[in-house]
């Protein structure tokens, strides 16, 4: 009787911690890859009109692929550089993603911490050959 009391006690505490711990670890993937695959495709658009929706669309599928909705990860991007798409320029990119723990009651939010916040940056350079356009 003492065994399973001490089993029950020690077990599920256990496999919540398990399931917390990688919960977080994907949020700390899907953020850095995100913030990543947002600058590739910003560097690579044709126009800068259409770079920001590219970085957009390539967070959101990285996102899904980790088990996030894509408005989950937000971006900020900022151009340094001669300019966003010149020659010799870059985009960083700052990705921002909020991981709810796990049966965290109602009531005890706003009084113990329900998620966990996860910031990534990623500088992605400019093609040095890129032709202007």
């Amino acid at each position: 009787m003492e065994v399973a009391f001490l089993l029950v006690l020690l077990v599920v505490p256990l496999f919540y911690l398990v399931g917390t711990v990688g919960r977080v670890q994907a949020g700390a993937y899907a953020v850095t890859a995100g913030a990543r695959e947002a600058g590739r495709s910003y560097v690579t658009a044709d126009s800068v009109d259409e770079a920001a929706g590219r970085a957009e669309a390539a967070a959101g599928l990285v996102a899904q692929a980790h088990g996030f909705a894509p408005g989950d990860l937000r971006l900020g991007l900022a151009c340094g550089g001669p300019g966003c798409l010149e020659p010799g320029g870059a985009v960083v990119v700052d990705a921002v993603v909020e991981v709810p723990l796990p049966l965290v009651p109602d009531f005890m939010i706003g009084r113990v911490p329900s998620t966990v916040r996860l910031t990534a940056r990623h500088t992605e350079p400019v093609d040095e050959f890129r032709t202007r356009g």
